[in-house]
């Protein structure tokens, strides 16, 4: 009859829709086993691995990009100190020297110089010496307080001249520093206020203080 008909039709339909969905199920089943087995990719990172690394395996970074002004001969200024002295940079050679261009009036200037000084008490006795050219205008009236106020006196104070930054390329502002080596040539030039660690570590490069590496 007709309802028997009817029934064995959607008797069928229905296993039929069963073993479909079965089958379905089976298929992302066996598709997300094979996608969590499959070997994955390593996560991008913006350092590279070796970089990313070092700190476990103990291998070294890549080292730092030698800047443009070494290898240079330092120019051979002579200035006068406080008490009208003249001190030429080529008499410090031998020495490593921290060459630094600033003013009683910069901001920067004063907050790095604590550091100047604190290197120069650390790393003098290894033969550093800190080559403070001041290029206030207003000449010693107004750098002698200043250093007295800051106990500098440990450091070379130069009044600078006109044409001195001239002398080495110019430069874009206060304060500027630079690293001179034993045999007087530049080693490195930081424009602006200095980071306090990359300066240590670059008098320690220059073999000055190992004992406190």
């Amino acid at each position: 009859t007709y309802g028997d008909w009817s029934s064995d039709v959607c008797s069928s339909d229905l296993k039929l829709s069963r073993n479909l969905l079965i089958g379905g199920l089976l298929i992302v089943a066996i598709a997300l086993g094979v996608h969590l087995m499959s070997p994955k990719e390593p996560a991008a990172t913006d350092k590279p691995a070796a970089a990313a690394n070092a700190g476990d395996t103990g291998s070294p970074l890549e080292p730092k990009a030698a800047p443009s002004v070494r290898g240079k001969a330092a120019p051979d200024v002579t200035l006068k100190n406080l008490a009208g002295k003249p001190v030429a940079l080529s008499s410090l050679k031998g020495k490593v020297v921290l060459v630094n261009f600033w003013a009683t009036w910069c901001g920067p200037c004063v907050i790095e110089m604590p550091w100047f000084i604190e290197f120069q008490q650390k790393y003098g006795k290894d033969g550093l010496e800190v080559y403070a050219i001041s290029m206030d205008e207003e000449g010693p009236k107004v750098v002698q307080p200043f250093v007295d106020k800051h106990n500098m006196k440990n450091l070379t104070v130069v009044m600078g001249e006109e044409k001195t930054p001239e002398a080495f390329g110019g430069l874009l502002g206060l304060p500027t520093s630079f690293m001179v080596d034993r045999d007087g040539k530049l080693y490195s030039k930081h424009q602006g206020m200095v980071q306090k660690a990359d300066v240590e570590e670059e008098i320690q490069i220059l073999q000055i203080g190992r004992a406190h590496v």
